[in-house]
């Protein structure tokens, strides 16, 4: 699996309605920051789970403390996500970022 991953490491998310900062961390841990857009200032401390579909395609998941869940799947050869998200309350959003590598 990629070494992107590894602690440290950061990966940048735009969307086209805010921008994302996610930092990993160690044991299967990650910090989440909006820095741009809406929501900007947005923290948040997570456990993830990833997956490799296949070299460079990964599916990327976490919940959120206040309980919305995140799936990302990572194209990291083409520089895309593909991701949805299920809020807290109710409700499904799908969105495309562009994803690089900080």
């Amino acid at each position: 699996m990629s070494d992107i991953f590894q602690p440290g490491r950061t990966l940048i998310f735009t969307f086209d309605a805010f921008t994302a900062r996610v930092t990993f961390r160690g044991g299967r841990t990650l910090s989440l920051e909006i820095i741009d857009g809406e929501n900007k200032g947005f923290a948040d401390d997570v456990h993830y789970e990833l997956h490799a579909v296949r070299d460079d395609v990964l599916v990327l998941s976490w919940q959120e403390h206040i309980g919305s869940t995140v799936t990302h799947v990572l194209d990291l050869e083409a520089g895309r996500s593909y991701a949805t998200v299920a809020p807290a309350g109710s409700g499904f959003v799908r969105l495309m970022a562009t994803v690089r590598r900080s």
